[in-house]
């Protein structure tokens, strides 16, 4: 059997009884000590503080809402400045103006729109004249012009006017968007003074289109 290397403190050795027929044993591995002692604890170091990281584990949860397309209009009675849908609901509706003389009007009716629509939207405008019809006789019409922001239109008997400019537009919003604009009205003086009896009546109309 080979010499076994020096034995003390500074070395480890390793004997296999299974190495030769005859029983003896050989030394297996010689490590020194000192040296392999710092190798091993440090491998052990290792080990252990990487085993925590392949033992992590993670989970998570989602955070979701749908909020509904706001595309509100109205003709109300006061100017509107809020920006919710409760304070849109508050709103008084106009609904009728009552002409007693010709020419310009004095009334307050405002064309509010709140919307949350992402695409945007436009508002156009069209009007006809007062109209009166008796049964077994011509139409008759007392004409007016009416005004709302850049929109314009002049009525003209029978037929219905679209103005050529919208109330208001906007290709996109950015974040709620509420517009409130005073509608004004004037009287043709001439078509009043000459009108023949009976009961008139004409509609200013408001179209709301989302993009």
């Amino acid at each position: 059997m080979p010499p076994f290397p020096p034995q003390g403190a500074g070395y480890l050795t390793l004997l296999s009884r299974h190495s030769l027929g005859n029983g003896s044993m050989l030394p297996l591995l010689s490590l020194r000590w000192g040296m392999k002692k710092t190798l091993l604890l440090a491998v052990l170091i290792v080990l252990i503080s990487t085993s925590g990281l392949f033992a992590t584990t993670t989970d998570n949860f989602n955070v979701t809402t749908v909020v509904a397309i706001l595309d509100l209009m109205t003709v109300s009675t006061t100017q509107y400045t809020g920006s919710t849908v409760t304070s849109f609901d508050n709103l008084y509706p106009f609904t009728t103006l009552a002409i007693s003389a010709g020419g310009a009007q004095t009334f307050e009716a405002w064309l509010s729109t709140l919307s949350n629509n992402r695409a945007g939207f436009r508002v156009n405008m069209k009007a006809s004249a007062m109209k009166s019809s008796i049964s077994g006789q011509a139409d008759a019409y007392i004409n007016y012009k009416v005004g709302c922001n850049t929109a314009f239109v002049a009525t003209n008997n029978g037929s219905e006017v679209t103005a050529p400019n919208p109330v208001v537009t906007f290709p996109s919003l950015s974040e709620v968007t509420s517009t409130s604009n005073r509608i004004n009205l004037s009287v043709s003086q001439t078509d009043f003074d000459k009108a023949l009896s009976g009961f008139y009546t004409g509609t200013v109309t408001f179209i709301y289109t989302a993009n």
